[in-house]
């Protein structure tokens, strides 16, 4: 190699070395200066967010606590009841203070709840189970002034209340739109859990819709995960837009994320009633109606699970006028079709009293249009005297006709037709008379009792004045009942 050649070579290599550095330095520094993990960022973006939804909401939610006074019965000590006619009788007798017997005593109990301010004017959005029956309530808002509010209007129904307070400068929450919902979007809970004020919790909203958990005659619960428990009840689900969705109401059992809201839709069609007047006056068809199983659409020749079953007609209601009977399946109003009890009752509460709607029903297996006009829904208190009156509700107990399902579910044997009982209310004239589940009612004072119509036929000309006669078959036997009054 020339020395020519070689003082190339080392300036090409020399060269080579530089741009290699060169470019290092300038990756190294492209690398120092790139933004930060995507994911980190997104993250710290979504906790502030949460932040912002907490700061806005917080100032409108507030503490609610009740006082009411519960009378306790004369004599009720520990022991009394137990050890009497056992040789610990004498012992236990007295156990537990010197209370005299035949006086009643009273205690103070004091429980708590959330609420939500949806208006300037003073109005705190709450749950009914709250504050009824309460004798005192106390509204605290986030600032620390505590007032005393009054009651504006219940709806048990619903489940909602209204409170009032009179303060001035009152943060007031937003509400939404909760029809807009999709399952799987975030949900924050704020509220009083176990007595910790203004906690928020976070969740995701679980699904729409829920309906049966027996809490109420409307049912149609925002389910979510964000943690929910004692003390919630009243405060508010929000978005991530920090509007108020839902009312938070009821939980399945503490730590089992899972909890249920009121759509703040549903709470938005009564509000102004409950603050004008008190109570709300709703749409009826004069109906008691229950969801479809698999042995009922068999039974009314029905092939789709779709639809709603008419179990009780209501003298001079609307449904009467209009001829629709027990056993006949709604299958849509005004031609939208309603898959179950939720369904339907939402579609009624969108129709004013006095209103005509057109049902479409299926009548043993054949399907038919009846027009209904609407009426006021009676109090509960008027309701419930009504029930008294009629089949089932007279009696207290869930019913269903005799069926080779059943059969083998209660372990009925030797009969073949009557009326099945499958829950007895407490308190009601089926558990004075000692009625059980599983028991088949066979005949009502000497008449023979086949169907849910032969069962409704004979309470109505029946008379608890004059007493009543039932044949029961139980376990295998059948024997007879009395009931007078």
């Amino acid at each position: 190699m020339s020395k020519k050649t070689a003082k190339k070579l080392i300036l090409g290599l020399s060269f080579t070395v530089l741009l290699f550095g060169l470019f290092f330095c300038i990756d190294k520094d492209r690398a120092n200066s790139l933004p930060k993990n995507d994911k980190l960022t997104t993250a710290k973006s979504l906790g502030q967010a949460f932040v912002e939804v907490a700061k806005k909401v917080q100032p409108s939610v507030v503490n609610i606590t009740t006082e009411k006074t519960i009378t306790i019965k004369p004599w009720e000590r520990f022991g009394e009841e137990f050890f009497k006619g056992s040789p610990f009788e004498e012992f236990f007798k007295g156990f537990g203070g010197p209370r005299e017997r035949g006086k009643e005593y009273r205690h103070r109990q004091r429980s708590g709840g959330s609420g939500v301010i949806v208006d300037k004017e003073g109005y705190v959005l709450t749950n009914n189970h709250v504050i009824e029956g309460a004798d005192k309530v106390k509204v605290r808002l986030n600032d620390g002034r505590e007032f005393t509010a009054t009651v504006k209007g219940q709806d048990s129904r619903t489940d909602l209340a209204v409170l009032h307070i009179k303060a001035k400068d009152l943060p007031v929450a937003t509400l939404g739109d909760s029809d807009k919902l999709d399952v799987g979007e975030w949900a924050i809970a704020i509220g009083s859990p176990f007595g910790l004020e203004h906690t928020v919790t976070v969740g995701v909203i679980s699904a729409k819709g829920r309906s049966g958990l027996g809490t109420g005659t409307y049912e149609d619960f925002v389910q979510t995960d964000a943690s929910i428990n004692p003390g919630n009840s009243g405060g508010p689900l929000i978005n991530i837009d920090g509007e108020v969705i839902g009312i938070n109401a009821m939980i399945i059992q503490p730590g089992t994320g899972i909890g249920f809201a009121i759509p703040v839709n549903m709470a938005k069609q009564i509000l102004n009633d409950l603050i004008k007047t008190g109570k709300v006056v709703r749409p009826w068809l004069g109906i008691s109606v229950q969801d479809l199983t698999p042995e009922m659409m068999e039974h009314f020749k029905v092939k789709e699970k779709e639809g709603v079953l008419v179990g009780q007609i209501y003298p001079g209601t609307g449904a009467e006028k209009a001829g629709l009977a027990s056993g006949d399946i709604i299958k849509s109003i005004d031609d939208k079709p309603v898959k179950n009890v939720g369904e339907l009752v939402k579609e009624i509460q969108k129709k004013k009293v006095g209103q005509k709607v057109k049902l479409s029903v299926v009548r043993e297996g054949k399907a038919i249009p009846i027009d209904i006009t609407t009426s006021a829904m009676p109090d509960k208190a008027e309701l419930e005297k009504e029930k008294e009156k009629e089949g089932e509700e007279k009696l207290g107990a869930r019913l269903q006709e005799l069926t080779p399902q059943l059969a083998t579910r209660f372990r009925i044997t030797g009969v073949k037709q009557g009326v099945v009982v499958l829950a007895v209310e407490d308190g009601s004239l089926a558990d004075e008379m000692g009625l059980q589940e599983g028991d088949v009612i066979l005949e009502i004072n000497r008449k023979k009792i086949e169907s849910l119509k032969d069962f409704e036929k004979a309470m109505k000309d029946a008379s608890l004045e004059k007493g009543i006669l039932f044949q029961i078959h139980r376990k295998g036997s059948s024997f007879y009942l009395t009931f007078k009054k």
